[in-house]
């Protein structure tokens, strides 16, 4: 069995594992949150109905701030609201059963929310690596431009960016790709409380979730690599070009929560956007009735007529193309 860890007394920092089918990955998530420089009180693994042996792996640790829950099959969204809902502890944190981070993660986490009381989320740059090979890819905020202009930056050591509470949601919705990424993610928990994941949601949860939080406080970012994301042949995400239609789901789902004034263009305009992604992976991919009825719901969006302009010319380019393949 794997013994208990013993050292110095633990940050009150919950640790969330949602684990689907994972056996063979999650003995290295859950030694990497025990391998942290500082470490946590709790590490909540949910197991989501797993099929594999995942239950017998999680046994074979002793440390007592483990908790096992097993649920019924419900999808990560459930599977994480089970962990939110079973944390106890000021600050939460998720990490996915097939990835890890490393060892500073969650003290320099820790440590940006420590220093303001008004943040409300943490996140971190990361790496993915291929399972069979063990290549390392290119830096996660290799993708985001935005983060690095100089509104956004302080001078900091590994020059982390501060958002404030008023701008935070309207800054990052606005970013080519959404930094939404959980497992390099944590959460005060008494401000974002009122945020959980959308169980109808299969994928883009955690697009729709990360966007709540940063409608609730001030945001912290580091472009240090903290953790480690596998790809492997069993991913969720694993269809990236259908991730287009989830991100648009995702999005549609926040809009009551959008109430902001502040927050309103920058969203609708984003919605536009994802709107015409969608429309052109459906249209490329041979649904071309479904991809102009997507397109078609862009006009109904007030405002973001230079993202409408965009998205018309980048329909008229592709539904020849697409009309030529049938």
């Amino acid at each position: 069995m794997k013994p208990q860890n013993i050292g110095p007394p633990a940050a009150a920092i919950s640790v969330i594992v949602p684990s689907y089918n994972c056996g063979r990955f999650i003995a290295e998530a859950i030694d990497s949150i025990l391998g942290q420089t500082l470490q946590v009180e709790q590490i909540i693994i949910v197991d989501d109905g797993s099929k594999d042996d995942t239950r017998e792996v999680v046994a074979r640790y002793t440390d007592p701030r483990i908790q096992y829950i097993h649920q019924a099959n419900a999808g990560v969204a459930a599977a994480r609201n089970t962990g939110l809902n079973a944390a106890r502890c000021e600050y939460v944190t998720f990490l996915d059963a097939d990835d890890r981070w490393r060892p500073t993660f969650v003290e320099k986490m820790h440590a940006f929310l420590a220093e303001d009381p008004t943040v409300a989320c943490v996140f971190s740059n990361f790496v993915r690596f291929q399972h069979a090979t063990g290549e390392v890819l290119r830096d996660q905020f290799h993708y985001y431009p935005e983060l690095r202009r100089p509104q956004l930056l302080r001078d900091a050591p590994n020059a982390h960016g501060r958002i404030p509470k008023e701008t935070a949601f309207s800054a990052l919705v606005a970013c080519g790709e959404i930094p939404a990424y959980t497992q390099v993610m944590m959460f005060r928990r008494s401000l974002i409380e009122s945020a959980r994941f959308d169980q109808s949601l299969v994928l883009g949860e955690d697009t729709n979730f990360a966007l709540q939080t940063f409608m609730l406080g001030a945001v912290i970012f580091t472009d240090e690599v903290l953790a480690e994301v596998r790809r492997h042949d069993t991913n969720a995400t694993r269809d990236y070009a259908e991730m287009a239609v989830h991100k648009l789901n995702g999005l549609k789902a926040l809009g009551p929560q959008v109430t902001r004034p502040l927050d309103v263009a920058p969203y609708r305009d984003r919605l536009v956007k994802a709107h015409v992604d969608a429309a052109l992976h459906q249209t490329t991919t041979g649904r071309i009735r479904a991809g102009l009825r997507t397109y078609r719901d862009t006009f109904g969006i007030p405002g973001s007529p230079l993202r409408k302009l965009k998205g018309s010319v980048r329909m008229a380019l592709a539904l020849p193309k697409a009309l030529l393949r049938r």
